[in-house]
């Protein structure tokens, strides 16, 4: 498994089709809880190539792929949230690659540039149906926090916020 930096286009051209692939799953779950798909993925998944690369490249952010053979396995990034803390985002693993080290070479790689970037804390926000992420989320430290965005309302019910030290 290789984790690398994301710095070209082709790579977030490939980060970008795993989100929307994470999109189209997570809309499918939260629907089950009632949650509209057009307000999830307007709320989460409305990014393009220029999106991504305008939010990834700001001073304080970070974003990474995930290889495996040469096949796009996951991506994970994080940006900034205040000035002390950092915010884990688009944290995703394709099914096919799960079990194999992408997730958590994914996480050491945002906890590591956060801590070289001069976070203090990171946080992140997922939904309670992803039971495997959050086992991941728990390993590497992560508690439940306080709501620290506000959310549309349908998301209430299902979604999580975690933080840890860095």
């Amino acid at each position: 498994m290789e984790v690398h930096a994301i710095g070209s286009r082709s790579d977030f051209e490939d980060a970008l089709a795993l989100i929307d692939a994470m999109g189209k799953w997570d809309a499918e779950q939260s629907s089950q809880f009632g949650v509209p798909e057009v307000e999830l993925l307007e709320y989460v998944y409305g990014h393009t190539v220029e999106t991504l690369m305008e939010k990834f490249r700001e001073p304080g952010a970070g974003f990474f792929l995930a290889r495996a053979d040469g096949n796009v396995a996951g991506c994970a990034g994080y940006s900034k949230s205040n000035d002390s803390i950092a915010e884990l985002q688009k944290m995703y693993v394709r099914t096919e690659a799960r079990g194999k080290g992408a997730a958590r070479g994914l996480m050491t790689a945002c906890l590591n540039g956060m801590r070289d970037d001069g976070y203090d804390r990171v946080r992140l926000e997922t939904v309670s149906f992803m039971c495997e992420a959050i086992a991941l989320y728990e390993s590497f430290g992560f508690k439940p926090c306080d709501q620290f965005r506000e959310i549309p309302a349908s998301l209430q019910p299902i979604t999580i916020f975690m933080e840890r030290k860095l």
